[in-house]
C-alpha cells in the first residue's frame, strides 16, 4: 500500500499560521482591512492551492471596492494562474506588489505566525499508518524551509519516504491540480495498487483526477472533510484522523 498526504489542513491546522498570513499580507499591501473568511472564501472557491496566489488574488478583491459575489464573477474568467491575476488587476488600474517582494513579506509574517500550528494527525494514527504502508510520503504546496521547519517541531519526518514541496515543481503551471507532483512521485517509487492520497482541497482532488486521466492508474482520492470543501466530489470522506484507519483497513 501506498499512502501519501497533503500537509496543509491533513497533517497540520494551518489556521493560525498561513491563514493569518494571508490576511497579513493583504492588509499591507492593500494597506486596507480584510475580512479572513472572505480571503480564504476566494481561494478556496476557486482552488487557489497557493497561499502566495492567494494574496495576490486578496488584494485586487480589497483593493477592486467590489462586494465579495461581484469580485468572484469577475475574477472567475481570470481565475486559473497568477499570471491571470496580474492581467486582471492591469484591467482594474491595481497597481501590485511584485511577485517577489510579496512571496518575501508573506514568509516574514508565516514565520511570526508557524509556531501556532498544530498537529492534526497524531502519532499513533501516524505510526499505524506507517506499519501498513510500504510507501508513506508527502506531496504539498509548501515551499522545503517552512515544511521543514514544522516536520522537525512535531518530529514527523521518521514517518515519510518520500516527500514533494513547492522547491520540487519546475514552473507554477505545473503546480496541484496539475498532475505533474503525483508524476513526480511514481517516478521515483514504482506504482502500486492500492494507493491512497489524503487531501482537503479541489487542487488535491484535481491532481488525483488528473493522474488517472493520464496515466490510467488507480489512486483512491481520500478528502478530510471540513466546512469550506463539502462541495468537493470525493467519494471517501473522513472528519476525524481516526477514521482513516478504518478507510486504509
Amino acid at each position: 500500500m501506498i499512502t501519501i498526504f497533503d500537509v496543509d489542513g491533513v497533517l497540520i491546522d494551518v489556521t493560525k499560521s498561513y491563514h493569518y498570513a494571508i490576511k497579513d499580507t493583504v492588509e499591507f499591501f492593500s494597506n486596507r482591512k480584510a475580512n479572513l473568511e472572505e480571503l480564504l472564501d476566494i481561494k478556496l472557491s476557486f482552488g487557489i492551492n497557493n497561499d502566495w496566489d492567494a494574496s495576490v488574488a486578496g488584494i485586487i478583491y480589497i483593493k477592486s471596492g467590489k462586494n465579495i459575489k461581484e469580485f468572484k464573477e469577475i475574477f472567475s474568467p481570470y481565475s486559473r494562474s497568477v499570471e491571470d491575476f496580474y492581467k486582471l488587476a492591469k484591467q482594474l488600474n491595481i497597481k501590485l506588489p511584485a511577485y517577489k517582494k510579496l512571496v518575501e513579506y508573506f514568509e516574514e509574517r508565516y514565520r511570526e505566525h508557524r509556531n501556532k500550528e498544530q498537529l492534526i494527525i497524531p502519532h499513533d494514527v501516524l505510526s499505524k499508518i506507517r506499519e501498513k504502508s510500504s510507501v508513506m510520503g508527502v506531496i504539498t504546496g509548501r515551499p522545503f524551509s517552512d515544511l521543514d521547519y514544522t516536520f522537525k517541531l512535531f518530529d514527523i519526518y521518521k514517518y515519510f519516504d518520500t516527500i514533494i514541496t513547492e522547491d520540487d515543481i519546475p514552473s507554477p503551471n505545473l503546480r496541484k491540480p496539475s498532475s505533474y507532483p503525483l508524476k513526480l512521485f511514481f517516478s521515483k517509487h514504482y506504482y502500486k495498487n492500492p494507493s491512497y492520497y489524503i487531501g482537503d482541497t479541489i487542487a488535491d482532488y484535481l491532481m488525483v483526477y488528473n493522474f488517472i486521466k493520464e496515466e490510467n492508474k488507480q489512486v483512491e482520492f481520500i478528502l478530510m472533510a471540513n466546512k469550506h470543501n463539502k462541495d468537493i466530489p470525493a467519494k471517501i470522506k473522513i472528519t476525524d484522523p481516526y477514521q482513516l484507519l478504518e478507510v486504509l483497513r
